[in-house]
């Protein structure tokens, strides 16, 4: 059966008047997506829950009033959806504030956005054409509302773009018809600066008034963001723009695309100094250099079978079929560029006014089938189109499918989902590496819902029976719970802080040998957030 494709909306004229009307088309489909927001930076503390968001609204009300066009445009949604507008900002905040809010408020977990994208020269159809990839943990909410929104707004280009209801802003993933591609990744750090202006409306006004890589950089240099962010963007005429935006800082880096390589991007920091391994999440260095190590790995694949040049065709298929390593032991394991979160999928070639997306639930596996746009900027087209090559096995789709709804479930706060979904993830990923990773993972649940001293001596022996089967950051994260176990039963230790080759764990593993038997499971169970979709785990009571 041939996928369904996403909803495809169009909006011309004024952009409050059509923020308004997208509104009420919206309106009440939002609903799942606005609640996964809110929640994903809830504690389990209501009186902290009552500070941050006191806090969030006093600093969001301050930064729209400095920002009057974004706020009209966040006021004309919200009346559409039927919402307050403080709300609407609040939500669309959220990826803003949450390492912000993580520096001075502990247990509020950071789930930021990997994403990855991927440029070449389509050799066959003679032009650029731009990958992506975006991760955020919003399944079950952002994919089952995807769509495509074509839009020519205050007399600004014509564009494409693709996000979810929910939300307004052609922001996320778009295609202009000035010849350009972007993708929004979020890169880790920890700026705030509060006098910025929203990521969303920055982008809306480049969109609207720039079509070469020049322009862009004389734009962005102008701008001020509030948090960390980054601007992949490809141009018909091959040029490629990695750009950053942090707070009052702006970097970048030039690129050409061309037919004999794929240039990947995930989320190092342009600046390579500001690659600090004690930037949370704590597996940022990692998560990178495994990312990049997969897809070189994947790459080799096609440079052996495929000497005439790459196409759009191979970059969907590095982007949508995972490498499942059932060879490689558990130890060795790499993290693919599609992850757990992967939400939306597309390829965008800018100078044929075409884009490829890949429907359907996250994570955004390629089955051989994809949307295809064409004339996009005109009558805008879509169709099933037929991808060549081997699909990934379905119980390894069902495997990370349940992944994320484990860490779904710990974002909405539900007990027992969590578990649940853990067990069928490694049911359906028996025999391959990542099944080690998903019993690592629900061992850790249990340490965090066991509080009988029998039971964690049962849950220890667990963790020694993952010993050598994860790879490196992971079993170091592993050998933390040995240590802390052992010290809440009183036994002997076992580990070292040189045991543990992460400088950012070490700290965590110095500050916890400080802390009373008494304190040390109740803290550490009751604070640490487990980030499977980042495969990390996160110490907000450590800076």
């Amino acid at each position: 059966m041939s996928p369904n494709p996403p909803s495809f909306i169009k909006l011309v004229g004024e952009s409050t008047e059509n923020f308004y009307q997208l509104g009420l088309k919206d309106r009440d489909r939002h609903k799942n997506l606005l609640h996964h927001a809110t929640n994903i930076v809830a504690t389990p503390w209501g009186g902290l829950n009552h500070v941050i968001n006191e806090s969030l609204k006093a600093l969001i009300m301050t930064n729209l009033d400095r920002h009057r066009e974004y706020k009209n445009k966040i006021s004309a949604y919200a009346e559409g959806l039927g919402e307050s507008p403080q709300t609407l900002a609040m939500a669309y905040a959220i990826p803003e504030l949450m390492c912000f809010m993580n520096k001075w408020m502990p247990g509020v977990p950071v789930g930021l956005m990997g994403c990855s994208s991927l440029f070449t020269w389509d050799s066959k159809r003679d032009a650029l054409v731009h990958g992506r990839i975006l991760d955020f943990p919003f399944h079950g909410s952002f994919d089952q509302e995807e769509r495509a929104v074509q839009s020519q707004l205050d007399r600004g280009p014509k564009m494409l773009s693709f996000h979810s209801s929910g939300f307004a802003f052609p922001s996320i993933t778009t295609i202009t018809q000035n010849g350009m591609s972007f993708a929004l990744h979020q890169k880790f750090g920890s700026t705030f600066y509060a006098q910025g202006t929203p990521i969303f409306e920055i982008i809306f006004q480049m969109l609207q008034r720039c079509s070469t890589r020049k322009e862009v950089i004389r734009f962005l240099k102008k701008q001020k963001s509030i948090t960390t962010w980054a601007f992949y963007m490809g141009f018909k005429n091959g040029d490629i723009l990695s750009a950053e935006l942090d707070g009052e800082n702006f970097y970048y880096n030039e690129y050409t695309a061309s037919p004999d390589k794929i240039q990947y991007f995930c989320n190092d920091r342009e600046k390579p100094k500001l690659n600090k391994a004690d930037v949370i999440p704590y597996s940022f260095f990692t998560q990178n250099q495994m990312r990049r190590a997969c897809f070189d790995k994947k790459l080799k694949v096609f440079k052996i079978s495929h000497q005439k040049g790459y196409t759009t065709e191979h970059v969907l298929r590095l982007m949508g079929r995972a490498w499942e390593q059932e060879k490689v032991p558990s130890s060795q394991w790499l993290a693919d560029p599609l992850t757990p979160s992967s939400l939306q999928t597309v390829a965008m070639l800018p100078g044929k006014e075409e884009a490829y997306f890949i429907p359907g639930k996250a994570p955004k596996f390629l089955n051989n089938e994809v949307i295809r746009y064409q004339d996009i900027f005109n009558q805008c087209s879509f169709a099933s189109h037929k991808i060549k090559g081997k699909s990934n096995s379905q119980s390894y789709q069902k495997g990370l499918y349940h992944l994320m709804q484990a860490q779904v479930a710990l974002d909405l706060k539900d007990i027992h989902n969590p578990y649940h979904n853990i067990q069928l993830a490694i049911e359906y990923l028996e025999g391959l590496p990542l099944e080690k990773i998903a019993l690592f993972y629900f061992y850790v649940l249990q340490y965090m819902n066991e509080t009988h001293k029998k039971s964690l001596s049962q849950i220890y022996h667990l963790f020694k029976g993952l010993e050598g089967q994860l790879p490196e950051y992971l079993e170091d994260q592993r050998k933390l719970f040995i240590f802390r176990i052992n010290k809440v039963l009183d036994r002997a230790q076992e580990i070292r802080m040189s045991d543990i080759q992460s400088r950012s764990l070490q700290r965590i593993f110095q500050f916890e040998s400080k802390l009373p038997l008494f304190v040390l499971h109740k803290m550490t169970r009751t604070l640490m957030v487990p980030r499977i979709d980042l495969y990390d785990i996160l110490y907000p009571y450590v800076k």
